[in-house]
């Protein structure tokens, strides 16, 4: 089974969003050992009511090095309005990447905030829709005066963020 049959065509922009991330993780990891082209199963997937990180996928690529050539792409799929914020959702220095040939593999944490920030910013675009990446981008009074995106850079920043967009989503308690 592959990733087109496995997902509807997407029709929101959630899930153009998730697409288009599946697209710069397939590029990412489309050599020798990490080649998910053929492994059929994709990094997003649709349920009924959502698009969201196949969580098995992500952890099987967390741990490896993405080419540094996947910043650019991922940056362009994940419509955030600044460069800046690439470079704080991901926690890279923008001089230090500036050197760095394309196909130079960054470290495996690079990666996993990768997958992080990406589930999390389809996430905002099914809440707030073509306005996700913004309210990503916006200081947050429940995330200490941060942005979002900045407050994701962990694990545990990344739940606080999650559970705000659904408590938002469904009109719940933080």
């Amino acid at each position: 089974m592959t990733a087109a049959t496995t997902n509807p065509a997407p029709t929101t922009v959630a899930g153009v969003m998730a697409k288009a991330f599946e697209g710069v993780f397939a590029h990412a990891f489309s050599r020798g050992e990490d080649d998910i082209r053929g492994a059929g199963t994709p990094f997003f997937h649709a349920s009924e009511s959502a698009w969201g990180l196949n969580r098995g996928v992500a952890a099987r690529y967390a741990s490896r090095s993405v080419p540094a050539r996947s910043l650019d792409e991922w940056f362009e799929a994940s419509r955030l309005p600044r460069k800046k914020d690439l470079f704080t959702a991901l926690c890279v220095n923008a001089s230090t990447l500036s050197r760095m040939r394309p196909e130079a593999p960054l470290e495996p944490g690079v990666t996993e905030r990768l997958l992080r920030q990406s589930d999390l910013l389809v996430r905002a675009a099914e809440v707030f829709g073509d306005q996700g990446p913004t309210w990503m981008t916006k200081p947050h009074p429940l995330l200490d005066g941060k942005t979002p995106i900045e407050f994701a850079t962990n694990e545990y920043g990344g739940e606080k963020v999650r559970s705000i967009l659904n408590a938002i989503e469904h009109g719940g308690v933080v």
